[in-house]
């Protein structure tokens, strides 16, 4: 199928939101200039990111690959977000979406992207190389958890707003402080609290320092970011919003967030895991490594070497010694051989390995390895 796919430009920007929110407003209404300003902006290093097929002059089909610099330890990987997957009604079953999505993957191959990640419907981009895998933890308390468990802490939350420096400032401290975050320009950083329209807000103690922020959606009850100064004020920050709303709220985890997890796993009245989204993998090596890595820091490895295939990729061979996490790529043929889609699930969860497949002798080490900590925290959507 000839196409020509075309990248969009600045230019372009009012004409592309009027498409995307055509496009995605069929069931309900969307305003992606607001509702993502962290990537769509009228300029053409922004609008750069989208490919498009133009039928007659007209935008008919839109994806959006757009690149962002994962910071996992000390590794910093190359992530392409696929977001903005658009057809229009009128072209449906032409096999543009099929002509981008293809296009956008050989950009990322081409352009030595380490991994990419998008949220939709498993089976209609596992035709493109995406699994569902990774992990997310919902943990919900209420006041009543609170009463029983936990005194109170004075705490204040202040919105911080899109002009306040000051505030931005501190808060971007915080967040770049974590071991795992996703690198966020400053000049772009409150665009990015914003995403989903949700608010972000500084707590602060007593005497009015600040002791963290989180992000909560539009009504308060999902917190989606919680970064603490501090790591074990983080359920006191926690109960101090459930008690300041009067209700109970939920706290978005990811994976890396083991003080989070830890602290309020006692507390919560249920929690719950799912994928973190649709995943592909480009250079295992460095993406397991880093991962390995990551999870090494807040959880004892214990030593193992196990080598496995992944189809069309070839063996790769991951060793634990003394704390020391090494993956490489090996010629040497492997005794078991998984599909991508196997070893994603197998190596990122959120099932334990032994869901996913018979997981023999010689590599029971993923046992104790694995889940690895693949999350995506929802500000960093595209």
């Amino acid at each position: 199928m000839s196409v020509d796919v075309v990248q969009l430009t600045g230019a372009e920007f009012d004409e592309a939101m009027a498409f995307l929110n055509e496009v995605f407003g069929e069931h309900q209404p969307h305003d992606f200039a607001t509702l993502l300003p962290s990537i769509y902006q009228p300029t053409d290093e922004h609008m750069s990111c989208n490919y498009a097929v133009r039928v007659d002059g007209q935008l008919r089909a839109v994806v959006g690959l757009f690149p962002m610099a994962w910071q996992v330890g000390d590794t910093v990987l190359k992530v392409g977000g696929i977001g903005g997957v658009s057809t229009h009604s009128s072209v449906r079953g032409a096999g543009y979406m099929k002509v981008l999505m293809n296009h956008c993957v050989q950009v990322m191959i081409e352009e030595q992207y380490d991994l990419s990640w998008l949220g939709g419907q498993r089976q209609r981009y596992g035709y493109f190389g995406y699994e569902k895998c990774g992990a997310r933890t919902r943990l919900t308390l209420s006041a009543t958890n609170l009463r029983h468990a936990q005194q109170e802490t004075p705490i204040t939350f202040v919105p911080i707003d899109a002009g306040d420096d000051a505030a931005l400032m501190v808060a971007q401290g915080l967040h770049d402080q974590q071991a795992v975050f996703c690198r966020r320009a400053p000049e772009a950083f409150h665009r990015y609290l914003s995403v989903g329209y949700r608010r972000p807000y500084l707590a602060t103690d007593t005497r009015g320092a600040v002791i963290g922020y989180l992000v909560v959606d539009d009504k308060g009850g999902e917190v989606v970011e919680m970064v603490a100064r501090n790591q074990h004020q983080l359920a006191e920050i926690a109960g101090a919003w459930v008690r300041a709303r009067d209700d109970s709220a939920s706290f978005l985890a990811m994976p890396t967030s083991t003080d989070l997890l830890q602290q309020l796993s006692p507390l919560v009245e249920g929690e719950s895991v799912t994928s973190s989204g649709n995943w592909q993998i480009f250079d295992w090596e460095k993406t397991v490594g880093a991962l390995l890595r990551a999870r090494a820091l807040s959880t004892s490895l214990p030593d193992g070497r196990v080598s496995f295939g992944i189809e069309e990729v070839g063996t790769l061979e991951i060793e634990v010694t003394a704390g020391q996490v090494e993956c490489r790529r090996s010629t040497a043929a492997a005794a078991v051989i998984w599909s991508a889609f196997t070893a994603m699930r197998v190596l990122f969860g959120p099932l334990p390995a032994e869901a996913v497949v018979h997981i023999p002798p010689a590599l029971a080490a993923l046992h104790s390895w694995c889940p690895l900590p693949l999350g995506w925290s929802q500000q960093d959507y595209v």
